[in-house]
């Protein structure tokens, strides 16, 4: 036991002396010295509660707790004994000292998106308060806390504790260094503990769970609208191709029916076609379509993608006299015949930059279609009465192959392309809807819709093709 009485401080002066001697002597402490790698403090910012030392002992005993903690002195040479006794005299000091603390409010964000969660640290003891979204290299320096380096004094040697025992040993003010240790992990576990029951108190997982019901109705709703976007145009167009007549346009319609045969009831200036009342009454129930009414339907619906090219497929439609020309009945296929008809300057595109090209054929006295599919790359055959015309298509292969490499001067590959002679279609019950038939396979197939029609609406079609005519405009 030392027999030094209790002071009120010691002299730094004197200590001063002392250690700097017991650093920079060798001879002053007789035994082997080994002297590992001095470990720099890591940096750190005061985050939480601090402990302000008084400043003589403050800078005496940081000095004494920097050079004990980086060696190991054994044997029983003048440190070691000067320290055995003014131990106990150390530790009174350390106990005895007035121990103010900042007892300062932290708050922390327990989520950057959950501004409206906070967590008000009361905790005024010694541990550190951290940051509940500390990074990790943040956590690495756990400076804030303070580190028990306990001195003890065993078989005449000065060794560093890890803590352990405190309760027995002084106590030097000094920040964590191993952020490796037990102690530092054990500190970090803590902490997170703390934090958990926290949030828990402030209902942040209610606010977490909360936001992801938010977020997933937003997604349920971006792709019901999304689904939505892509159906209404569908039915739009679908609505339209069955658009009824107002009560004004049947009765132009009848009325345009009664007129004369030599009267002129509209005419086409880019087609030069000239509608009279002879040629109109096609239309009417009954009767065989002709070559005008078609052709100029023809027109109308070219004219109509041109308005709206968003909604209709890029298409060519040709005339009805096209395929007699290419394969006539004495000379057979012939190129050269329609060459020019689908000149650049003529048309103002390439026929192979279309999705559909649409040829009318008329058989002695029946109407059928033949069509170009370049979209899906194949060839196809509607008959109302669903009939079979191999020759039609091979001739339109070849046709095609001619008109890009003469247009494109490119060797196309069309055999692969399928033939395809249509069944699932609408088949005309009687002897004269055909043409009117054929006129609806285009007009659906140019809307990008399935043939969705049936034969007991073709009266209602043959008014509508005759009102649209008048009109000049098809819809």
């Amino acid at each position: 036991m030392s027999n030094h009485k209790r002071s009120g401080g010691l002299n730094p002066c004197e200590n001063f002396s002392f250690f700097s001697l017991l650093r920079s002597s060798r001879v002053m402490a007789p035994g082997n010295y080994r002297y590992p790698e001095v470990k720099s403090p890591l940096r750190r910012q005061v985050h939480g509660p601090s402990r302000i030392l008084k400043s003589g002992l403050s800078s005496m005993t940081r000095g004494v707790g920097r050079d004990l903690s980086t060696r190991q002195v054994s044997g029983n040479g003048f440190g070691a004994s000067f320290l055995t006794r003014n131990y106990d005299l150390f530790k009174r000091n350390a106990i005895d000292l007035p121990l103010p603390y900042r007892t300062d409010r932290e708050v922390t964000d327990a989520d950057d998106e959950c501004k409206d969660v906070e967590m008000i640290s009361t905790d005024t003891s010694m541990e550190s308060v951290e940051n509940v979204a500390m990074e990790v290299e943040e956590k690495a320096e756990m400076g804030n806390r303070l580190f028990s380096e306990v001195v003890n004094l065993k078989n005449g040697s000065l060794m560093v504790d890890d803590g352990s025992q405190a309760n027995s040993s002084f106590v030097l003010n000094h920040p964590v260094t191993d952020v490796t240790s037990y102690e530092a992990y054990t500190k970090v576990v803590k902490s997170a503990e703390n934090r958990t029951s926290k949030l828990k108190d402030k209902g942040f997982g209610d606010v977490v769970k909360e936001r992801g019901r938010a977020l997933l109705r937003s997604l349920f709703s971006f792709s019901f609208s999304f689904w939505k976007q892509n159906e209404e145009p569908v039915e739009d167009v679908r609505r339209e191709a069955f658009l009824p007549l107002s009560r004004e346009e049947e009765t132009m319609v009848k009325r345009a029916f009664s007129a004369s045969d030599p009267t002129i009831l509209v005419a086409h200036e880019n087609s030069n076609i000239d509608i009279t009342g002879k040629i109109l009454r096609c239309l009417k129930p009954g009767e065989w379509l002709n070559d005008e009414v078609i052709n100029l339907y023809m027109v109308l619906l070219k004219e109509r993608e041109a308005r709206e090219p968003k909604k209709f497929l890029k298409c060519h439609f040709f005339n009805t006299f096209f395929f007699t020309k290419l394969v006539n009945s004495r000379t057979g296929y012939n190129y050269g015949a329609v060459r020019r008809w689908t000149s650049v300057k003529r048309l103002g595109y390439y026929l192979k930059d279309c999705d559909k090209i649409f040829i009318p054929i008329h058989k002695n006295i029946h109407w059928t279609l033949a069509v170009i599919n370049i979209k899906d790359r194949k060839l196809q055959y509607l008959d109302s009465f669903k009939g079979r015309e191999p020759k039609i298509l091979d001739a339109l292969a070849r046709y095609f192959v001619d008109e890009v490499n003469d247009k494109s001067k490119v060797d196309l590959d069309v055999s692969g392309w399928r033939q395809e002679f249509v069944q699932d279609l609408p088949m005309q019950r009687n002897g004269y809807d055909c043409g009117i038939f054929m006129l609806k396979y285009i007009d659906f197939y140019s809307r990008g819709l399935d043939l969705c029609f049936t034969q007991e609406q073709m009266p209602y079609f043959r008014d509508r093709t005759a009102k649209e005519i008048l009109q000049l405009k098809a819809e």
